[in-house]
């Protein structure tokens, strides 16, 4: 009888030392994997497991133990660290800088980044997939990289005067990072009901007055206040099409930056329409492939 293949993933999240001296980022990634050998477990496999093997209940019964430790454990570093950021422990730049220092290399067995696993703790990211709507205008925008939410701050230096819109904010991980990382206004825009709830719970949670989430298809929202837009490829044809035209025909009124991150085509070459037309410059690209815009007013 083969081994059960959660005897390997259980042992290899035995980590060594007290769970309680893990930091918040660490615990996180600690109760992932805890979480995916759970949910991948089903009971009845579970119970030919025990007949099979006479190890499989000692063995499963100190996993279950090690996930209650480390959910009890994650459960008061996050209160500790939600409590700092309320009680003003960590301003916006002090905040940027913490979690910016914590790096952007990705765990060798893993998905993500130290700096991805403390924003995805402290704000408890959902793990959104492409099932999570029913709607054909819905392109779920799973969580931004840590790693691009730091290049947008870099390029766009949000200041107290701008209003930047995530467009599509999904998770709301950017707008919530941007909105607790610099002293300026965010505002969300995401289709996915749920989404715009868990964003909009978090926000509150941390004490953020600066960031707020709306559920609305973008086409009919007011953007005339925006001076920062962040977009990470969560539009694809006409819908593309449009917040296309309407960004360009707002760079024609007033200076605005844009940051896109996406393929050129059925994406990109909305904006390239938009450039062919004098309403925006394409300032630089950026990213390994070259996949993001940064789009400026032509006016300026």
């Amino acid at each position: 009888m083969p081994t059960p293949w959660w005897f390997s993933h259980a042992a290899a999240l035995e980590l060594p030392g007290e769970v309680g001296a893990l930091s918040l980022g660490a615990l996180w990634n600690l109760n992932e994997g805890l979480r995916f050998v759970r949910d991948n477990v089903a009971p009845a496999a579970l119970a030919q497991d025990a007949l099979a093997s006479a190890d499989a209940t000692a063995r499963w019964s100190a996993f279950v133990s090690r996930e209650g430790q480390v959910l009890r454990a994650l459960t008061a570093a996050t209160a500790f660290e939600v409590a700092a950021i309320r009680g003003g422990g960590r301003p916006a730049a002090r905040f940027r800088a913490h979690w910016e220092a914590l790096g952007f290399v990705a765990h060798l067995t893993r998905d993500g980044t130290p700096a991805d696993d403390y924003l995805d703790a402290l704000f408890g990211t959902s793990r959104l997939s492409f099932l999570s709507s029913d709607s054909p205008l819905a392109n779920v925008n799973l969580a931004s990289r840590a790693s691009r939410v730091a290049d947008f701050l870099a390029v766009a230096a949000p200041r107290v005067d701008d209003v930047v819109f995530d467009l599509g904010s999904g998770s709301g991980k950017l707008a919530l990072t941007v909105a607790a990382s610099a002293v300026t206004t965010v505002q969300g825009v995401e289709l996915l009901e749920s989404a715009v709830a868990e964003a909009s719970l978090s926000a509150v949670a941390l004490g953020l007055s600066n960031v707020a989430f709306a559920r609305a298809d973008v086409r009919d929202v007011d953007l005339s206040r925006g001076s920062v837009f962040y977009q990470y490829f969560p539009f694809r044809g006409a819908v593309a099409s449009a917040v296309a035209g309407t960004l360009g025909a707002l760079a024609r009124q007033k200076d605005i930056t844009v940051y896109a991150s996406g393929p050129v085509r059925d994406y990109g070459e909305y904006f390239a329409r938009e450039v062919d037309a004098g309403a925006l410059c394409l300032e630089q690209r950026r990213g390994e492939f070259d996949e993001v815009m940064v789009l400026k007013s032509e006016r300026r």
